[in-house]
């Protein structure tokens, strides 16, 4: 169904107050009312916090919305305490899961099926990008407010492109 651009999906946030996946959480919401109103978005306003509490909040929602095409997490936290909790109600694989951030956990459970997306960021050229600058600000240089850092969506489809593979070098993997 959602890639007829129907469907029933939910995003669990992080955590309120958090900048950096509060932004995440208002990009999702707004590319699918622009680009997919069809899909209805049936809960936006949990906060999942860290591990446990994520997996709690998470079963929860699996309790509350049986029937869902897909879900969305922001972070880490979130997209490990939705997985335990997919495996939990046995509904693993089962709806199409995105998460966000990568770890050895994550990455073996999209090799396994049970994630289909994870969006990573590029820390390296993060960091790189931070130094240089600085080094410019220092030097009385104009540097733009915003800077794109970068990122890259992983799939099982995609797992060997260089660009995902880079991405997942500082997981070991």
């Amino acid at each position: 169904q959602m890639l007829e651009g129907k469907g029933r999906v939910l995003m669990m946030r992080y955590e309120s107050g958090s900048a950096s996946t509060t932004k995440r959480e208002e990009g999702f919401l707004a590319a699918l009312a622009k680009d997919f109103p069809g899909i209805e978005v049936v809960s936006s306003d949990q906060y999942g916090g860290a591990h446990d509490s994520a997996m709690r909040v998470s079963r929860d929602l699996l309790t509350r919305f049986e029937s869902l095409d897909g879900i969305f997490c922001p972070n880490e936290s979130t997209t490990r305490g939705m997985l335990r909790a997919l495996e939990g109600v046995d509904r693993v694989g089962k709806v199409r899961f995105v998460g966000f951030d990568g770890s050895p956990m994550l990455l073996d459970a999209l090799r396994a099926g049970k994630i289909h997306a994870l969006v990573l960021q590029d820390p390296h050229r993060m960091g790189g990008l931070a130094v240089e600058t600085l080094v410019a600000h220092l030097r009385g240089q104009k540097v733009e407010a915003k800077i794109d850092t970068g990122l890259g969506v992983a799939t099982l489809d995609n797992l060997e492109e260089p660009n995902i593979r880079r991405l997942l070098a500082p997981l070991g993997k």
